[in-house]
């Protein structure tokens, strides 16, 4: 009799020990909700930096932002801080469970205002931009394609323009803090239609000019223009800004598609006129 009851006394401490291991496992595995100091969502600063903080969540935190030019994202502790390089930037926290938060900052800081440039030369001009004025200053440039424009940074943050060869040049202009705005360099071509055909050589990513002075003006497009080496053809009537002449403006695919496109044309007197254009 004693003897059995010493069995039936370890058997419940067995059984004691198990439940006691099993409570503590499922403790370590309970997955937190991660929490911020700021809500998931459009937040707003009128700043460069912000910064928030990690409430609750996981360990092992992350910060990561959806586009590396938008900002630079660090973490110090359970403080997330924000050095923001666009005026909008979506930035995530992770932790080791695989919790995440994002939050989409918006600032109205006038150095982060988005800016775009463009510049319409010809080849062999030279012409220098005063009026780049964006972020920070202490400009640098940044080639993406192009061959058709030389670009420098002058005195004074000024950009120096060189046409060189029709076509157009893609660059980015970053100011010393890491914001970026885009420049894209447009070397025109021109040409005069004084008889009733024409033929024009060009590359892709080139804009074209014809002035046409031949016929009685109020020129209309003849039909469909656009073809695998046409990606946009503009009809510019005479008067605008000064136009004696209206002028067809033709902007030759981006991609490589070489080959040829017929553009025909007729004025208010039923003239017409026929222009070729040959990409290569």
């Amino acid at each position: 009799m004693r003897k059995t009851f010493l069995l039936l006394f370890i058997g419940c401490l067995f059984t004691a020990c198990s439940s006691d291991d099993d409570f503590n496992l499922k403790a370590d595995e309970v997955i937190k909700e991660l929490t911020l100091s700021v809500k998931s969502g459009n937040v707003y600063t009128d700043g460069v930096d912000f910064e928030f903080d990690i409430l609750k969540g996981n360990g092992e935190y992350t910060v990561s932002v959806s586009n590396e030019e938008d900002a630079r994202v660090a973490i110090d502790g359970s403080k997330v801080k924000i050095n923001l390089l666009k005026n909008t930037a979506v930035v995530t926290v992770s932790d080791k469970k695989k919790q995440s938060a994002s939050v989409v900052i918006n600032s109205t800081a006038k150095s982060l205002i988005p800016t775009d440039y463009s510049l319409f030369i010809s080849g062999g001009d030279v012409f220098t931009m005063k009026d780049v004025a964006f972020g920070d200053g202490g400009y640098t440039i940044g080639k993406i394609k192009g061959t058709s424009a030389d670009v420098i940074v002058a005195e004074n943050d000024h950009i120096k323009v060189t046409g060189l060869k029709p076509g157009n040049s893609y660059y980015k202009i970053k100011d010393k803090r890491g914001s970026t705005a885009p420049l894209e360099i447009c070397v025109i071509s021109s040409y005069d239609l004084t008889d009733n055909n024409i033929e024009i050589t060009a590359v892709n990513d080139q804009r074209v000019s014809v002035v046409l002075k031949r016929g009685d003006g109020d020129w209309k497009l003849v039909g469909d223009p656009l073809s695998p080496v046409i990606q946009k053809v503009t009809l510019l009537p005479k008067g605008d800004i000064d136009r004696k002449y209206d002028v067809l403006q033709i902007e030759t695919s981006k991609d490589d598609a070489k080959g040829i496109a017929a553009i025909q044309l007729k004025d208010k007197s039923g003239n017409s006129a026929f222009i070729t254009v040959k990409v290569q």
